[in-house]
């Protein structure tokens, strides 16, 4: 016989077991309980015991868990031996919810199994649990975290795409916002789909003169106004941009070249009519508008250059005017 065979059976004969399960069920920190067929507790730890304020295992006995739990807890915990009981199935690993009387909240990892007499018979559960509430606690303040981070991120997705003078969305975006609405009306071009988009760009007329004149402070209060007036008056299914400077775009969607002419010349005679007040100073502004239709185009980047082509064409041929 080896060493390691002695030792076996040497150790082996030094214990019963009587002296394990007492040595487990008096220094386990997880529970530890059985119960009979009805479920009533056979046997505690003294960690389960010390969960509802007894010192000594034996008061548990005898007793279940509708003495110790709110009813609903209890009853769970009843139908789910019930289960075990009949299936001969264990429950692994639930994680259950405990309001205590005193107002505090345990969270355990539960696992419940079948407890076999020896002819291999189902005479009972056995459990344990685990208090994982510092777990919980964790997990509920890193989704906090969580729920920041995304606020956070959301607001910085915002912050990146919308110009911090006029508050209307960036150059930057509308070439997302075209791009995804130029993919959109060619796929509904290919189902048969007849309808059209237009894009119009706005430039403020003599923008560098009302600067010089009345200084800076005035040219970014004309920024913002022509803003605030292109989203006032355009459809909640268009969109608006500051292009860069003092130019501006809208994406009018569900247009052909003669409707979204017409709305480009209501913003230009609302425009002209508006002046800039600041103290003692009116100052009168106009636009000059292009638009091109995207039914006419034959790709983003022609769409562009015609609705550029149009700007161009209005500011020299007098400003104050939409081609």
């Amino acid at each position: 016989m080896d060493d390691s065979k002695k030792r076996y059976d040497n150790t082996k004969s030094s214990l019963d077991e009587g002296l394990i399960i007492n040595t487990i069920m008096n220094n386990s920190h997880d529970t530890i309980y059985f119960k009979d067929i009805k479920s009533i507790f056979l046997l505690s730890s003294k960690a389960h015991a010390m969960q509802f304020g007894f010192e000594n295992p034996l008061d548990i006995v005898g007793k279940s868990d509708f003495d110790f739990f709110p009813d609903s807890f209890a009853r769970q915990a009843y139908e789910d031996e019930q289960n075990i009981i009949f299936s001969g199935e264990p429950l692994i690993g639930r994680v259950e919810k405990w309001e205590k009387p005193d107002g505090t909240t345990t969270w355990l990892s539960a696992s419940k199994h079948p407890l076999f007499d020896y002819d291999g018979k189902i005479i009972g559960t056995w459990g344990t649990s685990r208090d994982i509430t510092p777990l919980k606690r964790a997990e509920e303040e890193l989704a906090k975290v969580n729920q920041k981070l995304v606020k956070v991120n959301r607001k910085l997705e915002e912050l990146s795409v919308i110009d911090s003078l006029s508050g209307l969305y960036n150059h930057r975006h509308f070439y997302e916002e075209l791009k995804k609405t130029f993919d959109l009306y060619i796929r509904q071009k290919q189902k048969g789909n007849t309808n059209s988009f237009s894009v119009a760009f706005l430039d403020i007329d003599n923008f560098k003169s009302i600067n010089d004149t009345y200084g800076h402070l005035v040219g970014d209060l004309a920024i913002k106004h022509i803003a605030d007036i292109m989203i006032k008056h355009t459809r909640s299914i268009d969109g608006c941009f500051r292009y860069g400077g003092d130019e501006f775009a809208i994406i009018l969607s569900d247009t052909n070249l003669e409707v979204a002419k017409g709305i480009a010349e209501k913003l230009r005679k609302i425009i002209e009519s508006s002046p800039v007040f600041l103290e003692d100073m009116t100052v009168l502004i106009t636009v000059s508008i292009g638009v091109a239709c995207y039914s006419e185009s034959d790709s983003m980047k022609d769409l562009i250059q015609k609705t550029d082509d149009k700007l161009y064409q209005s500011k020299n041929e007098g400003r104050n005017k939409v081609s």
